[in-house]
């Protein structure tokens, strides 16, 4: 990759650079010239992600910094990340809420009650938490600023995934779903303090999280087959519009979800 600079000089706070889509999208942040500020529970995930921007061929004028390990579901632990990484930086221009955690279970499962408000504390209270802490830096600061959070193409669509059970998850739908409401509330807050907020809508990307999944007979071709664009998705193709969102090329975006499965929510099923 060669340099472009398309948020030179910014610093972005991004959860989960430890591996996945948290990963890409550090890499290709710090390629674009960002001082990028990560976190992840993973320690070894996240040394790995230092040595491939470390050892990297053309990534830019960025730097990556990580606090690991980190478990932004323990309490206080979003604010002392924000605050300890502004007081370093001086400021946050990005904040990407990509770290999530979830457990997938049929609505029939023994479990399914615990999977459930497990996952909604793993996708959607620990977004809040973050964004909550890092409100009032991006309301004191000058200047603009970019909140881009993950959710899925399962908060628009019913998705039965073989996640180590058959079946999908009711709570990654519902806290899914949630992360969009969260966003517009956001964004219409945001506003008037040149805080804009979007949401990725991603449709099956391929990490280490999924590889089980995609290691089972005949799964993979299955999958491809039901996306219109014939591939499952890459960390890279969502890292690349994390960019956009970060970017003044989408200064006057904000309340938006941009859905990126190559195809999927379009058809019918």
């Amino acid at each position: 990759m060669s340099p472009s600079g398309r948020l030179e000089g910014k610093v972005a706070f991004i959860t989960g650079t430890g591996g996945g889509q948290g990963r890409a999208a550090a890499i290709r942040f710090v390629h674009e010239g960002a001082t990028v500020v990560g976190c992840d529970l993973d320690a070894a995930g996240s040394e790995e992600t230092a040595r491939l921007i470390r050892e990297g061929d053309g990534f830019g004028s960025g730097t990556f910094h990580s606090t690991h390990p980190l478990d932004l579901m323990s309490d206080g632990a979003p604010k002392a990340w924000i605050d300890e990484g502004v007081a370093r930086f001086g400021r946050i221009d990005i904040l990407y809420n990509n770290a999530s955690i979830a457990r997938m279970r049929p609505l029939d499962a023994v479990d399914a009650y615990e999977a459930f408000t497990f996952t909604i504390e793993g996708e959607l209270t620990m977004v809040f938490a973050t964004i909550y802490a890092a409100w009032p830096h991006l309301v004191a600061q000058e200047g603009p600023s970019s909140i881009v959070t993950t959710s899925s193409n399962a908060a628009i669509q019913g998705m039965p995934i073989p996640i180590t059970t058959p079946g999908s998850s009711a709570g990654h739908s519902a806290a899914k779903a949630a992360v969009l409401g969260l966003t517009r509330q956001v964004a219409a807050e945001g506003a008037p303090h040149g805080i804009r907020a979007n949401a990725i809508l991603p449709g099956f990307i391929e990490t280490g999280v999924t590889a089980p999944i995609l290691e089972q007979p005949g799964v993979r071709s299955a999958i491809s087959a039901s996306i219109p664009l014939r591939r499952v998705g890459q960390p890279n193709d969502i890292a690349l519009a994390a960019v956009y969102l970060a970017s003044d090329e989408s200064s006057w975006m904000t309340g938006e979800t941009l859905t990126i499965d190559g195809g999927a929510h379009s058809v019918r099923r």
